[in-house]
């Protein structure tokens, strides 16, 4: 018989919206104004460091509607 492992996920540590402004060009290399756009929309109120990243990537590559 196989038998199951439980794997332990540890969830990331969640960061509030100024503290990663506070820490922009440190954490992510752009200005606390690209992070204020990227995470703009969001409905969340804390993020994991990895999330903001991963907004960052879809805010820089998003087109301009003109």
């Amino acid at each position: 018989m196989a038998s199951s492992v439980k794997k332990n996920k540890q969830a990331a540590t969640q960061y509030t919206r100024a503290e990663l402004m506070n820490h922009a060009e440190a954490l992510f290399a752009v200005k606390a104004e690209v992070l204020h756009g990227a995470l703009y929309e969001a409905a969340q109120v804390t993020f994991s460091i990895e999330e903001a990243k991963e907004r960052i990537n879809q805010f820089m590559k998003a087109k301009v509607k003109g």
